[in-house]
């Protein structure tokens, strides 16, 4: 009968063993897990349980939705993006019902503080936000204007100064702002 007890005993023991070591072993897991880690030309880029891609960029570690090579098939040339590296102040307009208004503000912001170059919003339309009327027609080569549109396809073309942005209705805006951001910051071409 003894016997019979300290086998139970040692099984029981074995057990517990057993799911003391599973246990560990998964917390020390989760704990030392990291994201996964790709590179895009010489930068470094890694993925976050967020979802998010996190690189340096002149010092300063910057959060993105898509890695570089997912927004390979969104053209944009590299003479739009020099003539935006090239200007002081760039116009970014949209028509007023369109749903982007929000992400373009956004988008603006991020002139001035990474590339220098002062940022304005104004709507194609009349408007009661008191933004100014601009379109194509008041673009120059001091000012440039950046005219996001909805169309069928997703991409960049020029037209004289004007930086035409077209954005497929299925597509995400924030896909078409980091293609353009990424370029911008020389990571893309």
């Amino acid at each position: 009968m003894r016997k019979k007890h300290e086998k139970k005993n040692k099984i029981g023991i074995w057990v517990i063993i057993f799911i003391v070591v599973i246990m560990l072993t998964s917390t020390i897991g989760y704990v030392f897990k990291g994201g996964s880690k790709e590179k895009y030309n010489d930068f470094s880029f890694s993925r976050t349980d967020d979802g998010r891609w996190y690189t340096k960029i002149n010092g300063k570690q910057l959060a993105f939705n898509y890695f570089p090579a997912d927004l390979e098939a969104i053209n944009l040339s590299s003479n739009i993006v020099d003539r935006i590296k090239t200007t002081n102040m760039i116009y970014f307009t949209h028509d007023p019902k369109s749903h982007y208004s929000g992400d373009i503000a956004l988008l603006k912001e991020v002139f001035w503080p990474y590339f220098q170059i002062y940022a304005e919003i104004g709507l194609t339309e009349k408007n009661d936000f008191g933004l100014p009327l601009i379109d194509c027609n008041n673009a120059t080569s001091a000012a440039p204007v950046i005219y996001i549109t909805e169309s069928n396809q997703t991409g960049f073309y020029m037209d004289n100064d004007c930086i035409v942005c077209e954005i497929n209705s299925g597509e995400d805006f924030i896909a078409v702002k980091e293609r353009l951001l990424y370029s911008l910051f020389g990571i893309m071409e």
